[in-house]
């Protein structure tokens, strides 16, 4: 999948380097060599006649090495292409928010008289709205699990989700974790009046009268895989997340009220460091008194735990040492059967009564709306070998509430993954360190931010040069201030769900900058396109790429796939701001500028204006000719195809040929002579 590609290519981007290879104050010096020259130059230049020179541009600036992103593109997006449809290599996500790890079976001993608590189970549905058969791994073959899966689970999603892969981690859930949550989810459905037993099984009176067979279990799987939807992970972990152990406490005994109160069962997770997440069905709320290793509890949860079977016939069956047992005034809790309580550490309650995360994109009478607002939560995720060590962030919800984002985080996942909230974000790296690689998921938006800096010559396996910065981002937009010394090469994936723009079939943007000390730059996304904006001259790199829906409807080759969306790869100077804008009538890249400022994008760019200031024929403008010319011919034979240079055709082809070649290069010197000389 391009997906994938996009991820590769992030891993290369120090090939991005070519304002590193003869460094910034080299660029700048090299700058004013030409300015000095030319006014130098220009009575003279006046008077020459020109006849095109044949020599290429490498042989002229064989000095010249610079090297981009499109490094490699070639042979990454080959491979990109060819397992596009190669199911097999679906790969886990990080981690599984309900199921990972696994607790063990609990195998009860069947007795002849029930007791009080598995007689008020009983009267609460148990062996009537709860499944015979025990949790499992998924038994689906992988083609079985892709056509009744996973192919309509990823149709369904949006490309945010696409982009992170969380359909991929519906297999890992199904497969590794086990079908709790898909069985939880179908008991409570049933129990609730939103399902029938005849809508999991034909004929089937109650769910326990259901069989296990291939469309049973493939129904469960789905059921289980909802929980990978972004909208639903968020809503059961983000404010969880942000929880302290008592307040999980209490949220969780007002949910059993809740729903006692209604006659409803609920979702229960018992959460642990040792053994992951386990779902179980909330069935009742009981009063009083129990008391385990020497711990006194007055109110238990009977749960109806997939967990729990029969020794002998390996049938479900409800026991006592299965429920969830809570003190009410001192908080502390246990599950007896797992030797899991609120002392030995790393054990939390969790609970949902919103009926609408279990129907969700549900395959039998699914919701597009979930009652739980999960508008502002996000989900924080670093990448290679990359923490939050020395980045201080602070995000704002709507309200104006500010929350330090660390410490608001309760719970975590190792030093990868932060649950959180806000609207807006600010984000501050005081110290020279390693640079960043993380991606916020919210609502709508997926945004994937990552800072490239130089090795320092005191350290060279340490990349610590200027790497100081501030990012002001929120959903919409990205903006960063190089607060160093040294200029930054900054590199963004930018996501939006369909729906939210109206630039398909782009579906994502990666876009790279290079940052000077001081600079501030910034991305913003518009209706047709990205708009970038900011003080001085920002060198742009954008590579869009296709949705997923487009690639899979694609009648064609690689080859010839990139020779269509190829013509939305971009790179252009910009000194003005401007808008990327994505031409789906034309099908390409263009851009518009503010030349007067006045926040409106109505400025074609101008023929001879390479480094998009507004002002045609100035010695800047062959500047960024020449580094124009020598990237193209110094570029590697696969990647010409596509590489669009530094200078995009509008501005720097004079003779309108379709290349910028020495011939424009010509042009505009002789053009910036005769004005330099006031002759034009």
């Amino acid at each position: 999948m391009f997906t994938k590609y996009f991820q590769l290519k992030v891993q290369h981007l120090t090939l991005l380097n070519c304002v590193y290879i003869l460094g910034q104050k080299g660029r700048i010096f090299m700058k004013k060599q030409f300015t000095t020259l030319l006014a130098l130059s220009t009575a003279a230049a006046c008077m020459l006649t020109c006849t095109p020179i044949t020599t290429s541009a490498e042989d002229s600036l064989e000095d010249l090495q610079t090297y981009d992103v499109l490094d490699s593109t070639d042979t990454l997006v080959r491979e990109a292409w060819e397992s596009r449809n190669n199911e097999d290599e679906m790969e886990a996500d990080l981690y599984d928010s309900m199921s990972e790890g696994e607790i063990p079976f609990y195998e009860a001993e069947a007795s002849s008289e029930p007791s009080e608590l598995e007689q008020a189970a009983i009267a609460n549905g148990m062996y009537k709205d709860t499944f015979a058969f025990g949790n499992h791994l998924c038994t689906l073959t992988n083609e079985e699990f892709h056509d009744k899966v996973y192919a309509p689970l990823s149709e369904s999603m949006t490309y945010s989700e696409l982009d992170s892969n969380y359909n991929l981690a519906a297999k890992d859930t199904a497969y590794a974790g086990g079908l709790c949550y898909g069985i939880s989810s179908i008991a409570v459905l049933v129990h609730n009046g939103l399902l029938t037993p005849s809508d999991i099984q034909e004929g089937a009176e109650t769910l326990h009268d259901v069989e296990m067979t291939p469309d049973v279990e493939a129904l469960i799987t789905y059921y289980n895989s909802l929980q990978v939807y972004k909208v639903v992970e968020h809503a059961n972990i983000v404010f969880a997340g942000m929880m302290t152990k008592d307040e999980h406490t209490d949220a969780f005994l007002n949910c059993a009220a809740r729903c006692k109160e209604k006659g409803t069962y609920f979702m229960a997770c018992i959460s642990s460091a040792k053994s992951g997440t386990h779902a179980m069905v909330g069935m009742d709320e009981q009063f009083g008194n129990w008391t385990f290793n020497g711990i006194s509890y007055d109110t238990c949860i009977l749960t109806y735990d997939s967990n729990s079977v029969q020794k002998d016939t390996k049938e479900s069956i409800f026991s006592d040492k299965t429920c969830i047992y809570i003190n009410s005034e001192t908080k502390q809790y246990c599950v007896p059967a797992y030797d899991l309580t609120s002392e030995n550490g790393g054990v939390l309650l969790d609970a949902s009564d919103d009926d609408s995360l279990l129907t969700y994109r549900a395959p039998i009478r699914g919701t597009t709306e979930v009652n739980t607002d999960v508008s502002e939560t996000v989900k924080w995720r670093f990448f290679s070998g990359t923490t939050k060590d020395q980045i201080d962030v602070t995000s704002t919800t709507k309200d104006g509430t500010s929350y330090d984002f660390w410490k608001a985080c309760k719970m975590n996942y190792g030093d990868t993954i932060y649950f959180g909230k806000g609207s807006t974000f600010h984000l501050e790296k005081k110290e020279r360190a390693q640079g960043f690689a993380f991606d916020v998921n919210g609502i709508g938006y997926r945004l994937r931010m990552e800072q490239y800096a130089e090795s320092s010559p005191e350290t060279p396996k340490v990349h610590d040069r200027g790497t100081k910065c501030k990012m002001d981002f929120c959903g919409d937009s990205i903006s960063y201030t190089n607060t160093d010394t040294e200029s930054i090469l900054v590199s963004y994936i930018l996501t939006y769900d369909q729906g939210t723009y109206n630039y398909e079939p782009v579906g994502s943007v990666h876009i790279a900058l290079v940052i000077y000390p001081n600079q501030t730059a910034t991305i913003s996304k518009q209706d047709t396109g990205l708009a970038i904006t900011g003080d001085g001259e920002i060198f742009v790199q954008a590579l869009p790429m296709a949705t997923q829906k487009c690639i899979d409807e694609f009648d064609g080759t690689w080859e010839e796939f990139l020779n269509w969306f190829g013509s939305y790869f971009f790179n252009f100077v910009r000194s003005k701001d401007a808008l990327l804008q994505f031409n789906t009538k034309d099908e390409c890249s263009e851009l518009w500028y503010d030349f007067d400022g006045d926040g409106v994008y109505d400025d074609a760019p101008i023929l001879g204006d390479a480094d998009g200031d507004g002002v045609p024929y100035q010695p800047g403008d062959i500047y960024q000719i020449l580094w124009h010319i020598n990237d193209i011919a110094t570029s590697e034979h696969g990647v010409r195809r596509y590489n669009r240079g530094y200078v995009p055709n509008s501005e720097g082809d004079t003779d309108g040929n379709g290349v910028i070649d020495t011939c424009d290069l010509f042009d505009i010197v002789y053009e910036c002579a005769l004005r330099g000389a006031g002759l034009k």
